[in-house]
């Protein structure tokens, strides 16, 4: 009798086709209601809209020092890393999320209330969570921003962008000044050395006036470099340069990017529906088991 049993539950319970058109019903009727349900869950969920930005770094990523020559400073604005991976730290950076915090309110936007134990670690993993910057596999920069308001992730997308780019231009100004002070430096005491040799040069002749002549000629033409490269250093520090290169603005979205309702909805029913069959498989194993022990 329990050969009969064992045999009859693998014909009938582990052959699919048979047990599903046993509890067919149950299925429809599950997967109906699963997808029903999940549909007006998404409904309930506040979307969100995504908006990004695509852009490069520039060529005018490099360092106001090398108006030095040869020098090596301690004004370099950046290391040797590469020009995007820069960039992407720049984005990332918490000058561009203080400057967003601040224009947008974002305290009270992401409803962090007055008292919060932990205001900034919550203010930082709702920005790690809304807010990305990453690189894309053709080099570029994009930006996603994803907020309730289509407006706000459209703006602070665009402005973080734009952000990056006045931040390069501080730093470039900056390490550019500092390069015009040495510069500056340097040329004063190249053009006390030149007014020094001229002032000797009137009390000598012969061959001593002659070599004397010859080396001004040469400090002459180096006070010249100088002052060309004080020039230059000067334009850099007064000039503003596109630092990004934006091949796509952000636009505000049409769509919301999150929930997906129809991947919710499949996937929910899915869920319950092999849920189900688990469940009813195991119920009819146990059943078996049960009457064949009666046995």
């Amino acid at each position: 009798m329990k050969g009969n049993i064992r045999a009859e539950f693998r014909q009938d319970s582990f052959d699919l086709l048979n047990f599903f058109i046993r509890h067919f019903r149950k299925f429809v009727t599950a997967g109906i209601a699963a997808a029903i349900l999940s549909a007006v869950i998404s409904l309930l969920i506040r979307p969100l809209y995504e908006s990004t930005v695509i852009l490069y770094p520039s060529s005018n990523i490099a360092e106001a020092t090398s108006l030095l020559g040869e020098t090596e400073s301690r004004t370099a604005l950046f290391g040797d890393d590469d020009a995007t991976e820069k960039l992407i730290q720049v984005i990332n950076s918490g000058q561009v999320r203080e400057y967003l915090k601040e224009k947008y309110d974002l305290v009270q936007h992401y409803n962090i209330k007055p008292g919060e134990k932990y205001p900034n670690t919550l203010m930082k993993a709702k920005m790690d969570k809304y807010l990305h910057c990453t690189r894309t596999n053709y080099g570029s920069v994009e930006i996603r921003v994803r907020d309730r308001d289509r407006e706000y992730a459209c703006n602070m997308a665009n402005d973080m962008a734009t952000r990056a780019d006045t931040i390069f231009n501080d730093l470039q100004r900056d390490a550019a000044m500092v390069t015009l002070d040495e510069i500056s430096r340097l040329y004063d005491i190249q053009d006390r050395l030149v007014r020094q040799y001229e002032d000797t040069l009137t009390s000598l002749s012969g061959a001593a006036a002659l070599r004397l002549y010859s080396t001004l000629e040469t400090e002459n033409d180096y006070l010249g470099l100088m002052r060309g490269r004080f020039l230059e250093a000067q334009a850099l520090s007064r000039q503003t340069l596109p630092y990004t290169l934006v091949v796509d603005r952000a636009v505000v979205a049409e769509k919301k990017a999150f929930p997906r309702r129809s991947i919710m909805v499949l996937l929910s029913t899915a869920s319950v529906l092999l849920l189900l069959a688990l469940i009813l498989f195991i119920a009819e194993g146990v059943k078996l088991r049960r009457a064949d022990d009666r046995q």
